[in-house]
């Protein structure tokens, strides 16, 4: 469902100089996608890893038929990938060259999983510069929907942190405080979906006021997580 706001909300949702944390890579469904974060000397101020932390908030932009969306969604696993793990010594650096020399690329890499949560409609388009990143100037949310994307990302999107702001205006854009996506969420994230869920709870406590609607939803969310593993008390 796209809800429309009671009153425009003039500060930006995302800007041109919100971090950039990688680029996706992989799909699970499509709802659940795998980000490569970028490493030094891919950027020229690499994001660090608190930057990427468990429950963060990010986005990616998207064009559907003309209209400009950010593709909201939530960092719910991160996986360390060394592809030089058991790997005996040094390689013949090809096959016709009769002698040894180390690799000196470094191939490790840190994958986010990242699961969506909604859309939201922009005021203009961002135009991504021929690097991929965002550009023009800051951007609000002109309409917002928690309903599942009906689209994909693309190979090689950039995905972006999402600030508190634009985090804020996602749950609150109609006036009222919405988390439709919780159930959806929970099953994307697996094993992971209550403590994310718990983690965006935690999050909003800080940027709105709608502690009775947050204690409700943890409550719940809770209580399903004991009924089915025991694990949150």
């Amino acid at each position: 469902m796209t809800q429309q706001p009671n009153a425009a909300d003039s500060t930006p949702a995302i800007t041109p100089t919100d971090t950039a944390l990688g680029s996706i890579v992989h799909s699970h469904t499509q709802m659940d996608y795998v980000a490569q974060a970028f490493r030094d000397g891919e950027r020229e101020d690499p994001p660090t890893r608190d930057e990427y932390e468990f429950g963060q908030p990010v986005y990616a932009t998207e064009t559907v038929r003309g209209t400009p969306y950010a593709v909201i969604g939530v960092v719910y696993d991160t996986r360390l990938v060394d592809p030089d793990q058991g790997r005996d010594g040094p390689r013949l650096s090809a096959p016709d060259q009769e002698m040894f020399v180390p690799g000196y690329v470094n191939e490790k890499q840190t994958m986010l999983g990242i699961a969506l949560l909604g859309t939201a409609e922009l005021d203009a388009d961002p135009h991504q510069h021929s690097n991929g990143e965002a550009g023009g100037d800051p951007q609000s949310f002109t309409a917002v929907s928690q309903s599942m994307p009906q689209w994909t990302l693309d190979i090689d999107d950039f995905v972006y942190a999402l600030s508190d702001d634009g985090f804020r205006q996602f749950h609150t854009h109609d006036g009222t405080l919405n988390l439709e996506y919780y159930e959806r969420l929970i099953a994307t994230a697996d094993q992971f979906g209550p403590e994310v869920v718990l983690a965006i709870v935690d999050r909003l406590r800080r940027l709105t006021d709608a502690d009775a609607v947050l204690d409700v939803v943890e409550k719940k969310v809770r209580w399903q997580s004991s009924e089915s593993r025991g694990v949150l008390r």
